[in-house]
């Protein structure tokens, strides 16, 4: 019988270092392909569905978000890293009954904790929406994104299998197939219900039953219903991707017959994955209460404040009294939004490190795996830098391409603040990048107090800056960056001292951050010229490409940089 996968070939992983290497690099390549893909879906998703449900209902999207983070992160933060850390570990030892039977065993973990995920998150829905929040009306919209917990969680099953293998081809469609249903869906739903909505209004007078006086007002009770119908696109979303990724591992898994012992591979999928449930528990807690304490911050100043900071664009739109706060924290996700981008497409290299530092670790050569490592921060220092130089430089233009025919006031309110954003990617790209590889040499329960000491630095900060009438928004920048930058000087140190590795944190840190510093210096001289032209994508193309190629040489002229690491070659061989 002859198996067209590689799975339990304990030479998946044969040759030297260059072939691991070589393979995670492959690897990292193909999920920052597909997140980069999946991030300029996200994008462009957001440019109709903000001009449809405006900031107001951007606010009540971001309040759903903030609420299901922490129970998704916790989910989905732990079991599919324990697996695909067991998957690569037994794969390693050619245990092939170990491996079906962690197949077969997280499944049903998985959907059982996607159950109690989405209860917990129905039942928690009322009480944030009123309490933290402040905002009843978001209810609605985080009981119709309840499901995809469920969903996501089944779906993740497979993909820590697959990535166990460092076969990242599952996980890549699967997110992209749920961020096309999402924008599809999502917008579809958030247009028709708008539609539909607001003739009902002009008809009767009454929205769903409640009288509106006014168009201000009646649009201030449509915003939380098109809401809602905009996230059922979500939750569609993740149900696409699970059916893919079962079909997926129906037709690509070996199929051998031979006995496995579920119950004792949960026992240990568990056991590995209590610290870094808890692990993640701790930073899901202290995520929602950093945006908590945002969201109770904004509450708290007053009105004639936020009127005068957001002043200009409010000369645009028209925005009660009332719903003022809401709309402030929608500019603040808006503009999470863009910064999301830079972390969101590094984490890629985190999530590919884990088997292949797992792997590495495990081969006990000090010398390779301190290279493997320094190469895995150096990437991602790299990556986020360049990141976060296109979109400090292009920030205006980003924004005025995404939000400048429908939504001019948020273009006028976020430009700023995704500037400041945009210099401190890094700290957020590292600090992942840290984390998981903590978590990969089954270290996780040591990143609890780092996470823990990491929150309490941004909730302190927030409470203190983001309340004072001169920061506001931007008080949170400085919470996060600082907060961060401590989440990974400290799980840096404990790897350091686990495995006892030499980090070259001048050639992996100080070096990148560098010239980090000295492409944006000369950006912000060479882009003041009056050559440049006045079109948005022209602009964002001449900057990005200025910004690519002055970084990218000054890198190479460095070291930092060879084409050797692109040209690595590995060998999968087949089993006959």
């Amino acid at each position: 019988m002859i198996f067209k996968t590689v799975y339990f070939a304990p030479s998946f992983f044969v040759g030297d270092f260059v072939n691991l290497k070589g393979k995670y690099l492959s690897s990292a390549f193909i999920l920052l392909l597909s997140t980069v893909i999946v991030k300029v879906i996200s994008a462009i998703y957001k440019i109709p569905l903000t001009a449809f449900i405006g900031g107001v209902g951007r606010g009540y999207f971001a309040y759903a978000y903030n609420l299901c983070l922490p129970i998704h992160a916790v989910t989905m933060g732990a079991f599919p890293i324990a697996l695909s850390k067991l998957v690569s570990s037994y794969n390693s030892k050619g245990d092939t009954s170990k491996v079906l039977s962690l197949k077969k065993g997280s499944f049903g973990m998985l959907s059982l904790v996607g159950f109690v995920g989405m209860a917990v998150l129905l039942c928690a829905a009322k009480p944030y929406s009123d309490l933290i929040a402040h905002s009843p009306k978001a209810v609605y919209t985080v009981m119709v994104l309840a499901p995809s917990v469920l969903f996501s969680c089944m779906g993740a099953s497979y993909r820590g299998y697959f990535e166990g293998f460092l076969n990242m081809i599952p996980t890549a469609v699967s997110q992209t197939i749920d961020a096309l249903f999402k924008m599809i869906f999502g917008l579809l739903f958030a247009k028709y219900s708008m539609a539909y909505l607001f003739e009902r209004y002009q008809a009767t007078g009454m929205v769903l039953g409640t009288t509106a006086c006014d168009e201000q007002t009646a649009l201030s009770l449509i915003y939380p219903f098109t809401s809602a119908c905009a996230m059922l696109g979500v939750t569609l979303g993740a149900f696409a991707s699970l059916c893919f990724l079962s079909v997926y591992s129906k037709y690509h898994s070996p199929k051998i017959n031979m006995q496995t012992d579920t119950k004792s591979a949960n026992t240990e999928l568990l056991a590995f994955s209590f610290p870094i449930m808890v692990s993640t528990c701790v930073q899901s807690v202290f995520q929602f209460l950093d945006t908590a304490t945002i969201q109770l911050a904004l509450s708290t100043i007053d009105i004639s404040v936020l009127r005068s900071m957001f002043s200009q664009s409010l000369k645009i739109v028209n925005i009660s009294n009332r719903d003022l706060p809401t709309y402030v924290f929608g500019v603040f996700s808006a503009s999470l939004d863009f910064k999301n981008l830079v972390p969101g497409v590094t984490m890629a290299l985190g999530i590919s490190a884990v088997p292949a530092i797992s792997r590495a670790f495990e081969q006990k050569n000090k010398e390779r795996f301190t290279v493997l490592v320094n190469s895995v921060y150096k990437y991602t220092v790299l990556l986020s830098s360049l990141g976060g130089i296109v979109l400090y430089v292009c920030s205006e233009e980003i924004l005025n391409l995404f939000y400048g025919k429908n939504s001019q006031d948020i273009v006028v309110s976020s430009v700023d603040l995704v500037k400041y954003f945009a210099l401190t990617v890094v700290f957020y790209s590292l600090a992942g990048t840290a984390v998981f590889a903590v978590q990969a040499i089954g270290l996780a329960k040591k990143s609890i107090l780092p996470y823990a000491v990491s929150g309490v630095i941004r909730i302190v900060l927030n409470i203190v800056l983001v309340t004072d009438e001169h920061f506001v928004l931007y008080g949170a920048v400085i919470s996060g960056a600082v907060g961060y930058a401590v989440l990974t000087a400290w799980n840096i140190v404990i790897f350091c001292k686990y495995t006892k590795i030499k980090f070259d944190f001048l050639r992996v840190i100080l070096l990148p951050l560098f010239v980090f510093g000295l492409t944006l210096y000369f950006c912000e001289i060479f882009f003041k010229q009056p050559f440049l032209p006045d079109s948005t994508i022209s602009l964002i193309i001449i900057k990005g490409v200025i910004s690519f190629v002055f970084y990218c040489i000054l890198c190479f002229l460095c070291g930092m940089l060879n084409f050797k690491d692109f040209f690595c070659n590995y060998i999968t061989k087949k089993i006959h």
